[in-house]
Formats: C-alpha cells, sequence, structure tokens
C-alpha cells in the first residue's frame, strides 16, 4: 500500500484476515502494526517500499511471520473489540453514567 495518509486502510485488514503480509508506507494499521505484522517504510519513498516488497517476497519465514502476526491481530481487534475500546475512553472520559443514556 502506497498511501501518503490513511486512518485505517481497509486493504491491510482484509489482507490481514487472509493471512497475507502487508507491505506499505508508515501510515495508519500499517503504522501501528509495524515491525511485528506489517512492514512499514517512509512515505514518499518508492525504492523502500519496492525493496520491503522484494525482500518480503524472498524470505519466506518473514513473510510468515508477518503474516501470522497480521491475521491473529485483525481477528482479535474486530468491530465488537474496536466499540468496547471506544466505549471504554468515553466511559474513562465522562463517566459511566454519561455513557449508558
Amino acid at each position: 500500500m502506497s498511501s501518503r495518509h490513511e486512518a485505517g486502510p481497509l486493504v491491510a485488514l482484509e489482507a490481514a484476515v487472509a493471512g497475507v503480509p502487508t507491505v506499505g508506507t508508515s501510515v495508519g494499521h500499517i503504522a501501528d502494526w509495524a515491525p511485528q505484522a506489517a512492514i512499514a517504510v517512509p512515505v514518499r519513498d518508492s525504492d523502500a517500499l519496492a525493496n520491503a516488497i522484494a525482500r518480503l517476497a524472498h524470505d519466506e519465514d518473514e513473510r510468515l511471520r508477518v503474516a501470522s502476526a497480521a491475521q491473529a491481530r485483525a481477528v482479535a481487534e474486530d468491530a465488537d473489540d474496536t466499540a468496547a475500546r471506544t466505549r471504554r475512553l468515553y466511559e474513562e472520559a465522562f463517566g459511566e453514567a454519561r455513557c449508558a443514556s
């Protein structure tokens, strides 16, 4: 993925759930997940992106490690998990009573 900015790239999540490793610019999930569950390179550095893709394509152990870590993270951080974490943040910020209504 070669975005300059991206909050939550769906393509990275879809790849992760399918067990496919992601290489991309250091934005959104890729930045958050690197280096364990994604390979991130600097934004606007096409040489770094190409080199990272080539490295991962030729290193099966690393490719499988990244894919497995990404899949585990994507499955664990599903919509229910995201909603629960968001609710906890609101409860911490505003109190449980205000969030119940």
